[in-house]
């Protein structure tokens, strides 16, 4: 009987790692929850044929249906309060292109990241350990389904944090992608780790050490730093595409709100007269602890400058990451 009435917030979100990629195990224990504002929901957007046919008339007859809901890659964005604990590094890890590990570490981008590729089902694969399980689980499987995405990778990750909004608290955004048919009739009960307490906020920075494209203890407002690896699927399979990879462009770009001021007034006439990298302190984002989830972009360039007239004079900036051949693009300090 359908007695159940739901909200958008009882549902929650868990993933886990595969050890077969496309695979998931069962639900039923080592879920790590994620701290989301609420679940959204994939788009099924399973392949129809739907034409009218000349067969006669102008509707299309019933024998022409057709639907495939293995050929497309499932993508959902979450978003929600950043924690140091498993689930969350867990993402950070699979956008970066490591190895899940089930455990909070720090994350680094390389200095020559080419991502991972793999076979959906092979284990021997070059992609082992790479993939996971994202579980939305209802909040009761009498009146209601879980939905399992399997195969998954983290194509996109941001860390932002706003002074005006929620004290500084850093939050996140991701999106999640698979390129297997996901499980939509789960009844299973999930059970695994809840998110952790260990929240970070912007007044715990370190901010006479913070760096903005050389520039010394800029006075921060907010900032946002984003990754993205998209996904590439290819090949046939009856349970979806058969292989995956990523892209050919890792992009680490970050954005920042600071006063107008004596130390950061250079830097519009820093990117109008900007010849060549920044070598050095590009975004340096120190927390006070530094193991929760300093920030290191040492080098790239300046995309944007702009002013930003509200009720005291601030200036956004943008940047990109790049690459010196040797050193770490971008590291997070987790652990």
């Amino acid at each position: 009987m359908a007695n159940a009435v739901f909200s958008p917030r009882d549902f929650k979100a868990w993933i886990i790692e595969e050890d077969t990629p496309g695979t998931s195990p069962a639900i039923t224990s080592g879920l790590y929850q994620l701290d989301v504002d609420s679940v959204a929901f994939p788009s099924l957007s399973p392949n129809q044929v739907t034409a009218v046919r000349s067969r006669g008339g102008r509707v299309i007859h019933k024998d022409d249906f057709f639907q495939d809901n293995e050929m497309r890659a499932i993508e959902v964005s979450l978003s929600g309060t950043f924690r140091k604990d498993i689930g969350t590094v867990m993402l950070m890890q699979s956008v970066a292109g490591m190895d899940l590990n089930n455990a909070v570490a720090d994350v680094t981008l390389g200095a020559t990241p080419t991502g991972q590729s793999g076979a959906y089902g092979d284990t021997g694969s070059d992609g082992n350990n790479k993939t996971f399980s994202l579980v939305l689980a209802s909040p009761d499987t009498a009146d209601g389904y879980n939905i399992i995405m399997k195969g998954c990778l983290c194509t996109s990750f941001s860390i932002n944090a706003d002074m005006t909004a929620d004290g500084g608290l850093y939050k996140f955004e991701a999106t999640i992608s698979s390129g297997q048919n996901p499980e939509t009739n789960n009844t299973a009960t999930e059970a695994g780790t809840v998110f952790g307490n260990d929240l970070i906020t912007l007044t715990t920075l370190d901010s006479a050490s913070a760096k903005l494209a050389g520039v010394s203890a800029p006075v921060i407002s907010s900032f946002a730093i984003t990754i993205e690896s998209p996904a590439v699927y290819t090949g046939f399979s009856s349970t979806g595409y058969h292989s995956y990879s990523r892209g050919s462009e890792f992009t680490v770009t970050a954005n920042s709100t600071v006063k107008y001021d004596s130390v950061t007034r250079g830097l519009y006439d820093s990117l109008n007269t900007q010849t060549s990298e920044i070598g050095s302190d590009l975004f340096i984002m120190p927390q006070a602890n530094p193991r929760d989830c300093s920030v290191s972009l040492p080098i790239g360039f300046l995309t944007d400058v702009a002013f930003n007239e509200g009720d005291a004079m601030m200036l956004d900036v943008s940047v990109q990451g790049a690459s010196d051949g040797s050193a770490n693009i971008l590291s997070f300090d987790l652990a």
